[in-house]
């Protein structure tokens, strides 16, 4: 809000205490709330309305509601006229988080089962692998609640085991695409097609066209 900003906030689990770890920050405060954001899952971006009114997000990703764009390869008026995709399945579905309090020797206890995201598919990660993958996450904190909020990001960092990117127009689309929304893409088989998150998009625009390069990232198989 000191930026001029309207802050649009998720509450975390964490605290920090001056009396036990301090949180310090010893970059930039850009640096500092994107460090903040990774830590708990959270993404933070920027958007403005159509009055110019900038609103700044800090929260996990918008995985819930409709699709804000619909790309469409291999049927009838496609927006896309090809789309890369790659998969990488090798990764840990859940965290095991253990830690002692310095205050009173005890266990803090910060496991992770699962990812908390919204799977954009009929299958997640763990659904497609079978088994359980373990990482072990070792940080100090001072409450189950901060080892908690770490082991989840943690999990949600990991969850986009899909990654695709394409190009398409705003002629061809009718509208520009937005980061940090959801798109929907159609004709790219059973195991392909559904709702994607748009990671991030860069814009290319001249006398003649407006461009986007769209990188696109998914946590489930199935339409």
């Amino acid at each position: 809000a000191d930026y001029g900003y309207t802050p649009d906030v998720e509450s975390t689990n964490s605290t920090h205490l001056e009396t036990k770890h301090t949180l310090a920050q010893r970059d930039s405060d850009l640096r500092f709330v994107q460090r903040l954001a990774r830590r708990n899952g959270f993404l933070f971006w920027i958007t403005c309305n159509e009055l110019g009114i900038e609103t700044a997000h800090f929260k996990r990703p918008p995985l819930d509601g409709s699709a804000a764009a619909d790309l469409v390869i291999n049927l009838k008026s496609p927006s896309l006229p090809s789309i890369d995709i790659n998969w990488d399945v090798e990764r840990p579905t859940s965290v095991i988080g253990m830690q002692m309090d310095l205050n009173n020797k005890e266990n803090i206890d910060g496991a992770v089962a699962k990812t908390s995201q919204t799977i954009l598919g009929k299958q997640s990660l763990m659904d497609i692998t079978g088994d359980i993958r373990s990482v072990h996450l070792a940080t100090p904190v001072d409450d189950s609640g901060d080892l908690l909020s770490r082991g989840e990001g943690v999990l949600i960092e990991s969850d986009w085991f899909i990654h695709a990117s394409c190009q398409t127009d705003l002629i061809t689309l009718g509208k520009p695409v937005r980061a940090h929304t959801i798109a929907e893409l159609r004709g790219a088989g059973s195991r392909y097609s559904g709702k994607y998150f748009t990671a991030g998009i860069n814009h290319s625009i001249d006398a003649e066209n407006h461009r986007m390069n769209l990188e696109l990232v998914r946590n489930g198989w199935g339409a």
